[in-house]
């Protein structure tokens, strides 16, 4: 076995050749574009018998549908601004992304835009590129949707006992001599398959229509539009005209409240009785628990609670050995630093904000980390 395989590497020495192994892709990659570029100025593709440059990347080249335009449009802008070359080399933008600002990039916004583009994925570039230039929002309201030809799935009925035997004789007896004629179905015919429709599942989106406002694409199931429906009736005094961005804020506002004051993330409206007795605001109470826990204490108080999530902004304070924080906002849970069964108390020094992901059973602290960050990077824009 090579040494360089991934499973003879370390977890240090694994990292470091993805690096490497990423900056030489994105170097293929703009060569390949560089590359691109030249053979459809020449119009190459007709040269060796292509309609078009679409057609040759997909029937020569074998890429699809999605690679192949990826790889046109990010072409073509890296055409009209050789600049985003050095971008496109080091990660600072990437195919999708060099797409979306070729609909706005200019002579004059081009550093600009590039600069607040750098790292960005690719929702937070669409929202980049809707405050320079803003869409036309869909209508609000609620239509239902046309019905699909579903996908169908034919499951095989079983035959009753008299016709099993009847079809395991016709099996088995000799084949007619001459083909003949069916004159129809006789007494008590097979039964008809049975189909069971499956449909696709719709994917919910949120598209940015401008520097401040998004437009929310979701498919909702009778219940959930009859519940929208009832919403949208107890709150026509607060919401008159009915608006659903305005009642679906509200349940939003509704939700988080009820939810945060679970987790800590949102203050009780009513003082503590900490503060009370002492006469002074929330803040200074923290202190005060934070100087003297509870030594017997095994829950983490409210208030206690509301520091830690204030601290940490509501995400992630895991560090990695890179110096990179997690900041994911993904099944957040109070760590405790020093274990609780260490003796570790349930104070706001001791206490942090932490991802979890629930298929995962570690096997101890360092791996429990580790895995968490790579099961919620996906949840890093959220």
């Amino acid at each position: 076995m090579s040494a360089l395989a991934p499973a003879s590497l370390e977890s240090n020495a694994l990292a470091i050749r993805l690096r490497e192994l990423a900056g030489e892709e994105r170097a293929v990659q703009v060569d390949f574009l560089l590359h691109l570029n030249e053979f459809d100025r020449r119009r190459a593709f007709v040269e060796v018998g292509h309609a078009s440059l679409w057609a040759y990347c997909l029937e020569a080249l074998h890429l699809r549908e999605g690679a192949a335009g990826r790889r046109i449009q990010a072409m073509r802008v890296l055409r009209r601004f050789p600049i985003l070359e050095a971008s496109l080399r080091d990660g600072r933008l990437c195919l999708s992304t060099v797409a979306l600002l070729g609909q706005v990039l200019t002579e004059e916004n081009v550093d600009h835009l590039l600069t607040r583009a750098a790292f960005r994925t690719r929702s937070e570039v669409e929202h980049l590129v809707a405050s320079v230039q803003s869409r036309t929002a869909p209508r609000a309201g609620l239509r239902k949707l046309p019905e699909r030809a579903p996908a169908t799935v034919s499951i095989p009925l079983e035959l009753p006992e008299a016709e099993r035997s009847e079809a395991a004789t016709a099996a088995t007896a000799p084949a007619p001599a001459e083909p003949t004629l069916d004159p129809g179905p006789a007494t008590g015919s097979l039964p008809e398959t049975s189909l069971v429709h499956v449909q696709p599942k719709r994917r919910a989106e949120t598209l940015a229509v401008s520097e401040s406002h998004w437009s929310l694409r979701v498919t909702l199931d009778r219940a959930c539009k009859e519940d929208l429906e009832t919403l949208r009736s107890l709150l026509s005094h607060k919401v008159p005209d009915g608006d659903l961005a305005a009642v679906l804020h509200e349940a939003i506002r509704c939700a988080i409240e009820k939810h945060g004051k679970r987790k800590g993330a949102v203050a009780p409206e009513r003082k503590t009785k900490e503060a009370k007795q002492a006469g002074t605001t929330n803040a200074a109470a923290t202190k005060k628990t934070a100087a003297k826990p509870p030594a017997a204490r095994t829950t983490i108080p409210a208030i206690v609670r509301r520091a830690v999530w204030k601290r940490d902004g509501g995400r992630c304070a895991w560090v990695g050995p890179d110096g990179c924080r997690c900041n994911s906002r993904w099944k957040l849970e109070l760590d405790h630093i020093q274990p609780a069964a260490l003796g570790g108390p349930p104070t706001v020094e001791n206490l942090r904000l932490a991802c979890r992901a629930p298929e995962v059973s570690p096997r101890s602290r360092d791996k429990w980390r580790v895995r968490s960050i790579v099961c919620d990077t996906r949840q890093f824009e959220s």
